[in-house]
């Protein structure tokens, strides 16, 4: 008799499987028929789309030898419809969800979100430094193209901020045919390994007012450091956040990180930075508002160890000019992001070709390129604000902008500039919202 029972409830079990396979929708079946792609779970559906989908996709570690080691990079899908455009979201860090992307809303587009290579849940095991690199960032994307390029026959667009942006360049770059339009948000380029732009871009930008205050307010943390300390540390610790470099090295360079930080979002205004008369606890508020220390401790660094890699062997960054502050510091030479790799046994040898070949595409041949900026975003100073060459491109900054702007951030006439590019470039209207 139990083994009557038991093989009804095989048989139940077995009808209940067909049955989840029938109701797989058309579009997940034709996501599993993919080549490489894993289909991992349905996300929650938000904005215009009909289905969403967590997914994985197998790449090779070094795509110079495409039949050696593999990993398997996250990825999300937001299906609109086959017959809509698709945008590429190019991550330049770990990307959790599928999150928005400005040109999806506006064009009722599909979205692919893609988490880069050495970050998240996209790292190679064993990890092999020598393969982070741009060319292999780019040709991961390049590879997911062509796979869902099979599914998705409309235009193509790619768009990402800040890094994310600077990794659309790079792809547009080095695959130019993949996608048909590039739109990056608050993008840098560097010029080198420590691009001195940023200097200048912080003794201009604003009023000297402003300035002014910025500067009083960071000889004021410095003045007062033994006051503030004791919080600062108790903070730490609460949040636990530790020091491989000491807390009060690190609180160092994150007054020297203030206005880079605070200009960046304008979470904070100039003139309203409390002075040296201000007590320590007043003082700290700023400093918290813009999380200068965070980028210093240990889980700050090790969140963004492969993004500082990046930076200091191949895509360039900043540094700090000790001048201004030398009384209160140890250091003779200007600081570089190199302190971040030294705890790890990191050490890089920079490659300034990568950046030379981007710098020329972008001028040359790189058509159909859509560049955001903000006006007050430290991050314009590194941008690609003006086309000297012969490319087909739109440079726009957003007055009184910072790292948020958005094309439905700029004023009307402005907005209705940028629409009519990308309609002559997509060969087809886009709505104007």
């Amino acid at each position: 008799m139990k083994s009557f029972y038991f093989q009804v409830i095989l048989l139940l079990i077995a009808g209940f499987q067909l049955n989840a396979q029938d109701q797989k929708s058309e579009f997940r079946q034709a996501l599993e028929a993919i080549d490489g792609v894993e289909v991992v779970k349905e996300v929650r559906v938000s904005q215009h789309f009909t289905e969403a989908y967590e997914l994985r996709f197998t790449q090779a570690v070094d795509h110079n030898y495409p039949g050696g080691a593999q990993f398997t990079q996250r990825m999300f899908i937001g299906h609109a419809g086959y017959d809509r455009p698709m945008v590429l979201s190019t991550s330049g860090y770990t990307a959790g969800r599928l999150g928005g992307a400005e040109p999806a809303s506006l064009l009722k587009a599909n979205l692919i979100r893609v988490e880069h290579r050495y970050f998240g849940e996209s790292v190679p095991d064993p990890l092999v430094w020598d393969n982070l690199t741009v060319w292999q960032s780019a040709t991961d994307h390049h590879e997911i193209v062509q796979a869902f390029k099979t599914l998705y026959k409309n235009k193509w667009l790619s768009t990402g901020h800040s890094k994310d942006g600077q990794t659309a360049i790079q792809f547009k770059a080095i695959y130019p045919d993949d996608i048909d339009v590039a739109i990056p948000y608050v993008a840098p380029l560097n010029l080198c390994k420590v691009d001195p732009r940023i200097y200048d871009f912080l003794e201009n930008v604003g009023t000297e007012a402003e300035r002014k205050k910025v500067f009083e307010y960071q000889i004021a943390l410095f003045e007062k450091k033994d006051e503030i300390m004791p919080f600062v540390k108790r903070q730490a610790k609460a949040r636990k956040w530790t020091f491989t470099m000491g807390i009060e090295r690190g609180y160092d360079l994150g007054v020297l990180e203030f206005p880079f930080a605070m200009w960046q979002y304008g979470q904070v205004k100039p003139l309203d930075l409390p002075g040296m008369e201000a007590s320590a606890e007043d003082l700290l508020k700023p400093f918290n508002q813009v999380n200068a220390l965070f980028f210093f401790s240990e889980p700050g660094i090790v969140g963004y160890l492969s993004h500082y890699y990046q930076a200091m062997n191949e895509m360039g960054y900043y540094g700090y000019d000790i001048e201004p502050y030398q009384k209160y510091l140890p250091d003779t030479v200007d600081i570089t992001w190199d302190f971040t790799l030294t705890p790890y046994g990191l050490d890089t040898t920079f490659n300034p070709n990568t950046l030379k070949f981007l710098h020329d595409f972008v001028q040359n041949r790189g058509d159909n390129m859509l560049y955001i900026y903000g006006e007050y975003d430290t991050w314009t100073a590194t941008g690609v604000t003006k086309i000297t060459g012969p490319a087909d491109a739109l440079v726009m900054i957003q007055p009184k902008g910072y790292h948020g702007s958005r094309i439905m951030t700029f004023p009307e006439d402005q907005r209705a500039k940028i629409f009519a590019t990308l309609g002559r470039w997509l060969g087809m209207e886009v709505p104007q919202k």
